[in-house]
């Protein structure tokens, strides 16, 4: 294996280990959650999969909500009437993801190279970068990849802006940002597109576990 391709896998072991860190979802279903917990999880999940919209609180099980709110493993819009389940945003960002029969939106880069491959469909990502205000647009396939036209189009830069994480949406992931390749050398941690889609699809691979019944 080059000296590249390894320092490749050293950076997205790297960031999925920071990410599993900041927002341990994952973990905390599996050791903090009881069985009914899990299932309304996955009730969750599998809504916003068939349906690719946000579910309302109504319908599932209170109790059980209110401890993956607790868990953060789930939150809620401002006025309580959608649930949202990192990749899936109830509410528009300035990532927004366009499908063949829908348009979602993510609050992450991450998220955003997360949500093709859970869907299994082929999207478009647009956005723009924070830094020079710059348009930026990636096609990505119904396995999560960028195409390979667009690799260099972007690069996924991670940027602290909390001290003390208490929930992912608000405190984690409004700091992964899709940038302007111009910009390569100027963050503290920054993925190229293929190294972010592999640490997205390792970090929601859970989720790919639990729709399949292998969680």
């Amino acid at each position: 294996m080059s000296q590249s391709a390894q320092a490749d896998i050293n950076k997205v072991l790297a960031a999925l280990k920071g990410l599993h860190r900041a927002f341990p979802v994952e973990q905390r279903l599996k050791t903090q959650a009881c069985d009914s917990t899990r299932e309304t999880y996955l009730a969750v999940l599998s809504r916003w999969v068939q349906t690719s919209a946000a579910p309302s609180p109504a319908g599932f099980d209170s109790e059980a909500l209110d401890e993956l709110l607790a868990l953060d493993a789930l939150y809620l819009t401002e006025d309580e009437q959608a649930i949202g389940a990192a990749p899936f945003c109830p509410v528009e960002t300035d990532i927004k993801l366009s499908f063949p029969h829908e348009t979602l939106y993510a609050l992450s880069a991450l998220d955003a190279l997360a949500l093709p491959r859970l869907l299994g469909t082929a999207g478009i990502i647009e956005t723009r970068c924070p830094a020079s205000n710059q348009p930026i647009s990636l096609q990505i396939d119904a396995q999560g990849n960028p195409l390979p036209a667009d690799l260099d189009g972007a690069l996924v830069v991670f940027i602290k802006i909390s001290e003390q994480v208490q929930h992912y949406s608000h405190d984690v992931a409004m700091g992964i940002r899709f940038v302007h390749p111009a910009l390569r050398g100027e963050f503290a941690q920054s993925l190229s597109l293929a190294e972010a889609a592999a640490v997205a699809h390792a970090f929601y691979a859970f989720q790919r576990k639990m729709i399949s019944g292998a969680f």
